[in-house]
């Protein structure tokens, strides 16, 4: 009887592995097509997409095939392009999804692909040589993924996932539930294309698991991928779950780290890191415990803190899931570091955690220094870190104990192109327009000035020839454009009834002006601005704006202000530089990101030689709330301007620089400024570099700070 079962099992299982028909079948259709075909679908039969552009198309595609005779669903030869508000999502077993691209749209569910990870959850499904460029909300700060992934066993392969600009994790593994948990999925030869800082926590390349499920096993496997300039926040990796295997990947010129965020027991090995001493690139960051660091090289890396080469972090004592837990039990051994300014053990420590790591064997590791600056950064006790059989090329001063002196070999490290090679084969054809050669255009004083640019194209220069333009509407910056006077003192001011701001950038949008004077007095019959330049009210894509020898005038109304980044926005870089504002309620307004939660709206800001006068309120305005450390900005410097008889009000403050991790005041004078308030007012933490040095204070507020340290001894005068 038992004999008799057993063969019946075998017979069945034979039967569901083979194709009924005998012979694998192709079928032929259109995408909207493909859900009916995958119903008649056996094992080992194809579903092959017809060229084509598809727009707005919400897919949901099931299927069973075996591992000897997957489903497939392919491009056929030519483009399939998805755009519009689009998303895939698939279950079932042994799928395969091959040569898909969506661009330029946005996701119609949580994320762009989702493998399912309920009722019909995914089993060895496979996404592979697929696209996703520039699949985004309107609004930045709306959370969506490029994949979910969920289900068991999962395989993402040869795709390419770049141009992600909103809030949200670009490859997401989820583990909630039980048939995502112990999922061995596997994510390899994938190029992580480039994402720009997004100012926020939330906008890692790759993320496993969570802090409440971090002590879940995952299992799955991350190798030979590229993370090409992945800056979207401190972890280019967050690994929150158990037994990840982080192997074989290149980072090149991350400005983030592969985290050890929560969970035991992960092993990175045999990556390759390469910063080119580009500011805040990093290595890896552990907490917790059980973890294995190997055979790694890392190089150049300019990081510091939490973006170090290598950080091993303090902990906070009886942690709850989501702070630090103690790290113990790691091992490092037979890494490469070579130039890499910090590998630092205790980092974060403060009031919180107090905690420092134990049981750390530090053992046959290689490091080359060029400089005469010690990489080892002690930040807490180091006694139970055990430093053994380690080289160094150099004798520092305060190197520890367990690191011999003597010539390092250094590695072979791959080029960029090398590297593409290595990971993910070759990169496809982005799809864009080709770019039209720049014009320089010259605008007649009596030309509508707001159409004029309209028609513009990245590159373009105009040049204002006449003396005054009457704006009816707003001037929409839509492309990466120059604008400059031809005399130096183009005069730019509303006669409509609904100009909210004389220039606004929108999506796509990057300003360069010089030599124009913004007015903002109130024509009769019309409406005040609110400002000179104004971001829109949401945007998807960072931004550059750079206002050189402008002169902002009565912009007077409450809640006014010359140049304004909106809640929801993001400057790459803001450059104001011998500029003039005077008669104004507010100056530049960076504060408009108020939920402390680490947000902020510009990330390199430079005021430099300008002049503000008699402004109601504050001149300077950055802000930057809260105590999350996931991002580096922003980083601010403001030197010699003048501020007289600015922010008078009580409780006011002449610069409100609230937050900024990098702070530079120096060589400015106030008079007459900050009498209600104070003249400088900050709320800096402890690991915030802020210096103000060499000021003039002179019948004017103090400066409020948490640490006096930051302009006591600095030859500021007046204090």
């Amino acid at each position: 009887m038992e004999v008799r079962k057993h063969l019946y099992e075998g017979v069945l299982a034979l039967m569901l592995a083979t194709p009924m028909t005998g012979e694998a079948r192709d079928y032929v259709t259109s995408l909207p097509g493909v859900a009916d075909c995958l119903k008649k679908a056996v094992a080992g039969d194809r579903v092959i997409i017809e060229a084509g552009t598809y727009r707005d198309v919400d897919l949901k595609w099931k299927a069973v095939g075996t591992k000897q005779a997957p489903i497939t669903v392919e491009a056929k030869s030519g483009t399939v392009l998805i755009t519009g508000r689009s998303s895939l999502v698939m279950s079932g077993k042994h799928l395969v999804v091959s040569g898909l691209e969506f661009r330029n749209g946005y996701p119609s569910r949580r994320s762009v692909v989702e493998f399912a990870g309920g009722k019909d959850f995914a089993q060895d499904c496979n996404l592979t040589r697929c696209v996703i460029d520039n699949y985004n909300t309107e609004d930045r700060s709306q959370s969506k993924s490029y994949i979910y992934l969920s289900g068991q066993r999962n395989r993402v392969d040869h795709c390419e996932l770049l141009r992600k600009y909103n809030l949200g994790v670009t490859l997401l593994v989820n583990l909630n539930g039980a048939n995502n948990l112990n999922n061995h999925h596997q994510i390899d030869h994938n190029y992580f294309g480039p994402r720009e800082v997004y100012g926020s926590n939330g906008a890692e390349t790759m993320r496993i698991g969570t802090s409440q499920q971090s002590y879940e096993t995952s299992a799955t496997t991350v190798c030979d991928n590229f993370f090409d300039r992945c800056s979207g926040e401190v972890e280019v990796i967050s690994i929150k779950s158990c037994d990840n295997i982080v192997r074989g990947n290149y980072l090149w010129e991350c400005e983030g780290v592969v985290a050890l965020r929560h969970g035991k027991r992960n092993l990175v090995e045999n990556n390759t890191f390469v910063g080119n001493g580009k500011r805040n690139t990093g290595g890896v960051r552990v907490i917790d415990s059980d973890h294995v660091i190997r055979n790694n090289i890392f190089v150049s890396l300019a990081g510091q803190r939490f973006f170090s080469a290598l950080g091993v972090m303090n902990a906070v004592p009886n942690s709850l899931p989501n702070r630090y837990v103690q790290v113990s039990d790691i091992t490092i051994t037979d890494n490469v570091y070579v130039d890499c300014t910090n590998l630092e053990f205790g980092t974060g420590a403060d009031a919180e955690r107090t905690s420092a790591p134990r049981s750390i064997d530090f053992k046959r590791n290689r490091l080359f220094v060029s400089g005469t600056q010690n990489p080892f950064q002690m930040v807490d006790k180091a006694s139970e870190v055990r430093f053994a059989d380690n080289i160094m090329n150099k004798n520092l001063e305060g190197l520890p104990s367990g690191i011999k002196i003597a010539k390092v070999k250094l590695p072979m490290v791959p080029t960029y192109q090398q590297m593409i090679s290595r990971t993910i084969g070759k990169l496809s054809e982005t799809a864009k327009t080709a770019k039209a050669e720049a014009r320089t255009v010259m605008v007649a004083k009596d030309a509508d000035f707001p159409q004029v640019l309209a028609q513009a194209e990245d590159g373009d220069s105009f040049v204002l020839q006449g003396d005054e333009y009457k704006l009816v509407k707003t001037v929409l910056v839509q492309k990466n454009v120059t604008i400059r006077s031809a005399s130096g003192k183009t005069l730019l001011r509303s006669v409509g009834t609904s100009v909210p701001h004389l220039m606004t950038i929108d999506n796509g949008g990057s300003l360069e002006v010089e030599g124009l004077v913004f007015d903002g007095r109130l024509e009769p019959g019309g409406s005040s601005p609110e400002t000179g330049i104004s971001t829109a009210k949401t945007m998807t894509t960072p931004y550059k704006l750079k206002v050189n020898n402008c002169k902002f005038i009565n912009f007077g109304e409450n809640g006014c202000a010359a140049i304004r980044g909106q809640k929801s926005t993001f400057a790459d870089s803001l450059i104001v530089t011998g500029c003039l504002i005077a008669d104004c309620s507010g100056g530049v307004d960076f504060a408009s990101e108020k939920d402390d939660k680490g947000r902020y709206n510009a990330e390199n800001m430079l005021i430099e030689n300008c002049e503000f006068r008699r402004l109601l309120g504050t001149p300077v305005n950055v802000y930057r709330g809260g105590s999350d450390e996931s991002t580096a900005g922003p980083y601010v410097t403001v030197r010699n301007c003048f501020f007289y008889d600015c922010c008078n009000k009580q409780r006011g403050s002449v610069l409100r620089l609230m937050g900024p991790q990098y702070l530079r005041v120096s060589d400015c004078q106030f008079f007459n400024s900050g009498r209600g308030g104070v003249s400088v007012r900050l709320d800096e933490t402890s690991w915030e570099d802020v210096v103000i040095e060499r000021c003039k204070f002179e019948k004017s507020g103090a400066v409020l700070a948490m640490r006096k340290e930051v302009y006591l001894n600095r030859q500021n005068q007046g204090l």
